[in-house]
């Protein structure tokens, strides 16, 4: 049963050329459009098939057969009609087009040779309104502004041609079919004729092309390309109607024009001619040439650069939509461009086999099998670098992982999406996952990572972005003398206490060059003095007290006061200088300072590992690259160099930790605390026997008391009873701003 379709738009030859120009213009989706082609040409019309818009073939009968279905349709009557096939074609498909066209209907007929055709057309039509078009450009050019639409009919062109060429940007030009062909003549039957005499005497010559091609100057290179205009098949049957109209007459001018150039010196000929071009022409000639020439030569010029500079590039056909090429230049000849094709694997599947995207190739079970593909100069560009970045998320797979963010527990897991989801070459950015542990949030962010990328390396730079946008609270207590110039610290360099001493400097102003990395907790501690603040480890949310500065500040004689906190997101990944996998160090020795060893316990018991103390993280990444690949070292993140890498990241018992240091200086060295009225105000005191202690926790009275303590008996008691004595076996470090869960530091009124 036929399917009638009312009210419809036809367009006949959809599939090239002019065809397409108009089909992609009048085809929106939205009214009903039938898009004909012979079977070859239209099936490249298929993805344009929605249900709204058919591809179809056209039988004698005028029915359509759709492409997809191969279901007959019988159009009714159409409302626009755009012929757009060879002129000798265009009585059949008019014929054939009859039944659906009435004195309702508009015909526009895209011919080259107006009267010619428009005489054949119009007993074809009936009542129908017919007008000849002629476009005076390529069709295939993604921008005609300021280019030409020529138009005749029996009455002024229809309102939906105007809007059509004027919103693309294009000049709709009126005349009659008689002088559009007397022009026609000489801009395309004349230009026709020349070029392919240039091209007949070029190769009649004793010189081969292959000899004479990479000697060629720019003129020639430009007039030689401009002869394939006139040569190609896909533009023969046009190129011979044209011929066909007013070849004589163009044969004639030539003719007369050789026959000149016989019996005159060149160089009169030459005069003779340009005083025809009046001098605004001339120059406006001159200023178009030399355009076409710089444009003919700066697509070569570019594709060479890109060939020295080694960078990712994509090129397609010249004036197509059609499939990018990605990979890297490798030669340029002057005919042709070869191209090691690294973009491999179906779209959304596929992997660049370059860099960091030859790893993830191997995860995505994509060939590592680098084909180079060879492409004639002339028929390719550059597609550009935007367009390019488009054609990888499209075509590019992307990997699944699933990253956690410490971030301050005011902090939603939905603004830590948001920040990520703004980072490139992420997709399905999404929160999995958050919880609230003491002083912090712990979010988990699902993220897909784009398979160019590095891994490991996009997810520490994500970790990055999400710490300059939501970072800890730091400040410091103000000292009485600003003249605070150091800032002492556990070393050395890479280390978390580091990191601590950077947060504290910052809140008062020092520069990094001002940070002092000492050995051993006591060396901290004999830095203090007038002008010379420090940062010391106190405790840590998963390994609990740092007993071994418990013992420094219970050991130092020395004053000292505390008077501030600085809390660090501490998470350890595994590093080793051997490129094995982590099945292989089972058993193998492991370094670390004792919280750090203290902090991934379950990590060392996993693989059998044999845990060894240092002084400090860097000191263990210094131990592990001694070995020679056979041990492990645990430390911060992103401290991997050439010489070390991560094995496994995240391996801490609990994962998201936070070390608190005390901001400690000599006494006096800062303002005195608010009062009571500040609510979190502490007493801080340390002390080696929990025995000593008991006094103050069985006192009557209300009063908060947190009190860590370790193994041995040592222990960190942080009081509201700000009473400044000092107590037997207790040392009392200062009254300071102290939060159980909200890691800040305030600063203080002078």
């Amino acid at each position: 049963m036929a399917e009638s379709i009312e009210g419809l738009l036809v367009v006949v030859g959809a599939a090239l050329g002019p065809g397409r120009w108009f089909a992609d213009r009048l085809a929106d989706g939205l009214r009903p459009a039938v898009l004909v082609d012979t079977a070859g040409a239209a099936s490249g019309l298929r993805d344009r098939d929605d249900g709204v818009t058919l591809v179809a073939t056209m039988d004698d009968d005028g029915a359509f057969t759709r492409v997809s279905d191969g279901s007959r349709i019988m159009p009714g009557v159409a409302a626009t009609v755009v012929v757009a096939v060879p002129a000798a074609a265009v009585p059949g498909v008019l014929d054939a087009l009859a039944v659906h066209t009435d004195d309702r209907t508009d015909v526009v007929v895209v011919t080259s040779t107006m009267g010619g055709t428009l005489a054949a057309a119009r007993p074809r039509v009936g009542g129908a309104a017919l007008w000849g078009a002629h476009l005076l450009f390529d069709p295939g050019l993604t921008a005609v502004d300021g280019q030409s639409v020529f138009v005749t009919g029996d009455r002024p062109a229809p309102a939906w041609l105007e809007r059509v060429v004027a919103g693309s940007g294009g000049v709709l030009r009126a005349g009659s079919a008689e002088a559009h062909d007397r022009a026609m003549a000489v801009v395309q039957a004349t230009t026709h004729r020349a070029l392919v005499g240039f091209a007949d005497a070029v190769t009649r010559s004793e010189v081969d092309l292959a000899t004479l091609w990479p000697l060629r100057t720019p003129l020639f290179d430009s007039l030689f390309g401009l002869t394939t205009r006139a040569l190609d098949p896909r533009q023969q049957s046009s190129v011979v109607s044209v011929q066909a109209a007013s070849g004589r007459e163009a044969a004639e001018l030539l003719t007369a024009s050789l026959r000149d150039l016989e019996v005159e010196d060149f160089e009169t000929s030459l005069v003779r001619v340009r005083d025809r071009i009046t001098g605004a022409l001339f120059e406006e000639l001159q200023a178009s040439a030399a355009a076409g020439i710089q444009a003919a030569q700066a697509r070569r010029r570019d594709i060479s650069r890109r060939r020295r500079d080694g960078r990712l590039v994509g090129l397609r056909r010249v004036g197509s939509a059609g499939p990018v090429h990605v990979g890297r230049i490798v030669d340029v000849s002057p005919t042709r461009v070869e191209l090691d094709v690294l973009l491999v694997g179906p779209p959304g599947r596929a992997a660049l086999l370059d860099g960091a995207g030859l790893d993830n190739a191997q995860r995505l079970g994509v060939s590592l099998t680098v084909r180079r593909r060879s492409f004639g100069l002339g028929h390719i560009e550059l597609v550009p670098e935007a367009e390019l970045a488009v054609v990888l998320d499209e075509q590019l797979a992307f990997l699944s992982r699933d990253v956690r963010f410490l971030v301050p527990e005011s902090v939603a897991g939905s603004g830590v999406t948001r920040v990520v989801a703004q980072f490139g070459g992420l997709r399905d950015v999404r929160l999995v996952d958050e919880v609230v542990r003491t002083g912090q949030r712990s979010v988990v962010v699902h993220v897909g990572i784009r398979a160019d990328r590095d891994v490991d390396a996009t997810i520490e730079a994500v970790r990055r972005e999400v710490e300059a946008a939501y970072a800890w609270p730091v400040g410091i207590a103000r000292t009485v003398a600003s003249d605070v110039a150091d800032v002492a610290y556990l070393g050395p360099a890479g280390t978390f206490s580091e990191a601590a001493a950077l947060q504290c400097a910052t809140s008062i102003g020092l520069r990094a060059a001002n940070l002092l990395a000492h050995r051993t907790f006591p060396e901290v501690l004999a830095a203090v003095r007038p002008g010379t603040i420090a940062v010391l480890p106190i405790s840590s949310s998963a390994s609990g007290l740092v007993w071994r500065a418990v013992d420094a500040l219970l050991a130092h004689h020395g004053p000292v006061a505390a008077s501030g906190v600085v809390d660090v997101a501490v998470r350890f990944d595994a590093y080793t200088a051997s490129a094995g996998p982590l099945e292989s160090f089972r058993g193998a020795t492991v370094y670390s300072h004792p919280q750090g060893l203290a902090q991934c316990t379950r990590f060392i018991a996993r693989w059998d590992l044999r845990p060894v103390q240092t002084d400090s993280t860097a000191g263990a990444l210094a131990r592990a690259l001694a070995s020679d690949g056979r041990a492990i070292a645990l430390g911060g993140a992103d401290l991997a160099t050439g010489d070390l890498r991560v094995i496994e990241r995240e391996v801490d018992d609990l994962s998201g930790s936070i070390t608190r240091f005390l901001v400690l200086g000599a006494p006096g060295e800062f303002a005195p605390q608010r009062d009571g009225s500040d609510p979190t105000l502490r007493s801080v005191r340390v002390g080696a026997r929990a025995e000593d202690v008991l006094p103050l926790l069985t006192g009557t009275g209300a009063a908060f008391t947190e009190l860590l303590t370790d193994d041995a008996g040592r222990f960190l008691l942080i009081s509201s009873d700000t009473a400044p004595e000092e107590r037997p076996g207790l040392r009392l470090l200062g009254t300071l701003p102290w939060s159980p869960r909200t890691p800040v530091v305030r600063v203080p009124s002078a």
